[in-house]
Order: C-alpha cells, then structure tokens, then sequence
C-alpha cells in the first residue's frame, strides 16, 4: 500500500515538471509567433531641400581613326558569281552544296567575259602562282579559253587559246587534259574533240601564249564526229598510248566507238593505228549468247539489257590519211559495229587495272526515228588485262524501257551525254534539247553496274534569263570534273552548264571573232563548283 502511494506521488512530480516544461517553451515561442502591436502614429513629413546647380559639360574628346572594313575571306566553298547557281540539289542529295565560280553575266579583271555552251575542261596546277588554270570548250562559240584562277578558284583572268576565226573551225564538245604525270610523255595537253564542220583532235599547249587561230589538229587520230578523246593512264598499259573516243554520228555507218593505238611509247600521238569496236557475239533471241555472222554489220538491236558480250577492235588502215566521208565507208567494210550517237567517254578510277573499264554514253535519237535506240544508253567496255584491242561489253544503263528492246532500267532517262567515272561511281549527264521526257536535264549517279540509279541535281529554267520569258526545258551540262586531288578536298566537282535558254545579243563576239548572225554564240554559260559529292 505504501508503495502504491509512492508511485503516485512519483508520476504527479513528473507529470507537473513536463506540464511546466511545456509552458516555458510555449512562451518563448511566443516571442516569436506573436502578432505585431499597433503602429503609433506617423510624424509630420520633413520639407524637401534644394536641388543643387548641374556642373558644366567637358569637352569632347578627338575622333579616332577608322578602322579598316571588315572583309571576310571568300574560301574555296562560296559563291564568286554575281549569279546564283543554275542547279538544283535534289533531296537525297542535299548534302552536297554547288557554288558559282564563273557566269556569262561576270566580267573579269582584264576584261574577259564568259560565254556560252561550257563543255569538256581540264583543271591543271598553275606553276607559276598557287593557283589553277582551267581549260574549257565554248560549244557554240567555237572556241577554247583558258582562266586562270586563285588559290580558291575565283577567277582572276582569261583569254582564248583557240576562237571561231580558226580555218578548221568546228564545234568544240568534250574534251580532255592529258596530264604527264597521269598519261605519260613530257607536257600537258589539252585534247579538244571536234565534233562537226571540222573533224578532227586538237591538242592545245595549257601554257602557250595564245595563238587563237593555229592549227592543232592531230591527224594521226583520224576523222570522226568526235565528241571525245580519252588517254587511258600510263600505267593501264605500259609502254603503249591508248586513247578511246565516241563519234556523234547517226549516219552513214553510224556511231563508233573509236580507238588510237601505238605501241611506240606512252605518249606517241603521231605514229599510232586507228581502231573501231566489233561485235564478236550478239544475243541468240532467248536470253542467251550467239557467234555473229561474218560479213553482218551488227547495232544496238542486237544486244540485251546486262547481258556481257565479247568484242575487238578492227582496224582502219591507213586511217589517218582518210576525209571524214572515206572513214564513214571504211568503217562499214571493216563491219564496225553501229551505236546511235556514243556521246562522252571515260575510265574507272582508282587504279592502273580499273582504268581498264571504260564507260561511254549512246545518245540515241528520240521517239518516233525508227531507229534501234529511242532514249539512250550507256554501257561499259571491261578491256582484257594484257591488250586493249579486246574485251567485254555490258549495257548497264537504258532509257528504253517501253520501246526498242523494251528492257531498260530508268525510264526517265532522256539523251545521255557527258559522263564521269569515279572509283565507285558513274555520273551521266543528260541533253534533253532534241527529244525530252518533260523535265529539265538531270545528273544520275549510278553503283559501277547500272545499279541503284539516283538523281543528284537538275538544271535550273530561270524564265526571268530567258528574252522572251519562255524557256521550254532548253539546256544541258557540260564537262563533270572530279579536282578533289587538285584542291586537297575531297568530294570537290568542277560542273559546267549550258543554258541555252539564256540569250543576249552582249553575249556575241566575246572570243574576239564575229560569226554570222545565225550562229548560236548569243547563249550564256555558268561554271559551278560542288562540294561534297561522293567519289
């Protein structure tokens, strides 16, 4: 019971002692938590004292000098035409990015302006500057300029090599550097294929001082529609010049594929054999592979979409000595085979042995001809290891998808014409200017076998360029060159435009030779760079 009491007594002790714990923290909070107590009232306001007097400005300290403008350094990859760009990347492209170098409308440091109907070019190293030259055809003026670039390709200078007051006037298409270092011998030389009126190669010194109306026909190359002659490198064969081109013909024997031959060194363009391509096999009908008949003259006709067939080249004697007419005749009686129209020629890069496969473009003649080849071909020629005169021929690209043989793999295509070959791809180029599918010309890049076709760019139709505002779809490219060497970049093209449908009479007479007002030297020109295209 005692005990019981105790406890008690011991529970109210603690108890009172947290009550008073309790309590004594409440208060202090409450110092804390309180609410304010009423504000007292506010004192009379104060009287606002005097502003002082403003002190007296400084004088103004003396202007600096000016600084010099600010002017950016153009670089290789920009526009130094005062006209945009006449192409159009397409989307799956759009990656690579064109620039103007060079424009009709351009007038340079000594007076040298642009003409129309850019075609074949070579870009060589200037030796006496950091810079470039540049080599180009003017198709319908008739004659080749050379321009001289800096470091980034903007042009500095130009002049005419060769102009239209030349005897052996001629349409100046495609055309070729032959480089030392690549094809052999001791000098550089512009090959310039002339296609008609005249009808020969000429082979023009890059670093001449210009005699614009010499003779620099290389006979021994013989007469042709030449649209272009090609040097294979030095090392594809060596000791031995090779030189493989296309004649623009659709009449008489047609078009061939030529060859210049000498086995006197690797840069002999004198004493050479002139050769043109023979069919040994044609297609049985069936999808198969036939012997031809002696004495048959064989075309396109004969030949199956990707189907390998075995060729030669025969020869022409005494070719060099021959007119353009007595080469026609000679031709059928060694039974050349017949191609409507072989455009533009080139060779795989990448090496001595891939050089070795040559790509060529067939025009063809448009709908409605009666002829065997309606929208274009383009094929590769695989010549034999240890001779060029024999090989293997492959149809690997044709716009004949629903006339002719009707087996054609791009039915967009309208008139193949210039072509570059890289070491992985094939570029061909159209002219839609005699038939056209309904669009402006395309560039195409295809894999090494006719595959996997895209569309890089199209020409641009500007209407505000054209006189009467009306262009149609007139227009076309010129020479695709691959300068990623030249310039240390790689994926950088030179590309030159033909816009026929930009005319102006200013345009006329720029090579310093007049020619009769019916000539087609009124037409503008560009030369575009693109950066990035794939090699």
């Amino acid at each position: 019971m005692v005990l019981t009491i105790n406890l008690i007594l011991l529970e109210m002790n603690t108890l009172r002692k947290l009550v008073l714990q309790i309590f004594l923290f409440s208060s202090i909070g409450a110092v804390f938590t309180s609410c304010d107590g009423e504000d007292g009232m506010d004192g009379i306001n104060g009287v606002d004292g005097t502003d002082g007097t403003d002190g007296v400005d400084g004088q103004d300290g003396a202007d600096g000098q000016d600084g010099s403008d600010f002017t950016p350094e153009p670089g290789l990859f920009s526009n130094k035409s005062n006209l945009d760009p006449l192409v159009a990347m397409m989307p799956q492209f759009n990656y690579v990015k064109a620039y103007s170098l060079l424009s009709s409308s351009d007038t340079l440091s000594n007076d040298f302006k642009l003409v129309g109907a850019q075609d074949g070019a070579g870009l060589l190293k200037d030796p006496n500057s950091d810079g470039y030259i540049y080599v180009v055809n003017a198709e319908d003026t008739y004659a080749v300029s050379r321009i001289m670039l800096d470091k980034d390709l903007t042009p500095l200078t130009g002049e005419w090599l060769l102009n239209s007051g030349v005897a052996d006037i001629a349409r100046q298409c495609s055309g070729t550097m032959w480089e030392a270092a690549i094809h052999g011998g001791s000098q550089d030389l512009f090959l310039s294929a002339s296609e008609s009126i005249n009808y020969d190669v000429k082979g023009i010194d890059p670093y001449m001082d210009p005699t614009p109306t010499a003779d620099f026909g290389l006979d021994a190359l013989g007469e042709f529609s030449w649209e272009n002659a090609v040097p294979l490198p030095q090392g594809a064969y060596a000791g031995r010049t090779v030189i493989i081109g296309g004649d623009d013909d659709s009449s008489g024997s047609q078009g061939q594929v030529i060859l210049y031959y000498s086995e006197n060194g690797d840069a002999d363009l004198e004493n050479g054999k002139i050769y043109v391509l023979k069919l040994k096999q044609i297609s049985d009908g069936l999808g198969g592979v036939a012997d031809v008949v002696d004495g048959t003259i064989y075309n396109e006709s004969s030949l199956d979409f990707k189907t390998s067939y075995d060729v030669e080249f025969v020869e022409i004697p005494n070719g060099a000595a021959m007119t353009v007419s007595e080469m026609e005749d000679a031709c059928v009686a060694a039974g050349a085979s017949a191609f409507m129209r072989v455009e533009d020629v080139d060779y795989q890069k990448g090496s001595d042995d891939n050089a070795k496969n040559v790509y060529f473009a067939v025009t063809g003649r448009g709908p409605g001809q009666g002829t065997y080849n309606d929208w274009g071909t383009v094929y590769k020629l695989e010549l034999d290891d240890d001779s060029p005169l024999t090989g293997k021929l492959t149809q690997v690209i044709s716009g004949n998808t629903d006339t002719n043989n009707m087996d054609g793999n791009l039915a967009s295509l309208q008139s193949p014409d210039n072509i570059c070959v890289t070491e992985n791809f094939v570029y061909f180029q159209e002219d839609p200017n005699s038939f056209s599918r309904n669009h402006a010309a395309y560039i195409y890049q295809s894999d090494l076998d006719g595959n996997n076709i895209g569309v890089v760019l199209e020409l641009v139709i500007r209407q505000d360029l054209a006189i009467n505002g009306s262009t149609g779809y007139s227009g076309e490219f010129g020479a695709l060159t691959d300068v990623s060497e030249k310039v240390g970049v790689p994926g950088t093209f030179m590309l030159n435009l033909q816009p026929h449908y930009w005319e102006n009479n200013s345009f006329r007479g720029r090579d310093g030779h007049s020619l009769p007002d019916d000539q087609e030297d009124r037409q503008g020109g560009q030369i575009v760079l693109l950066q990035g295209l794939p090699r």
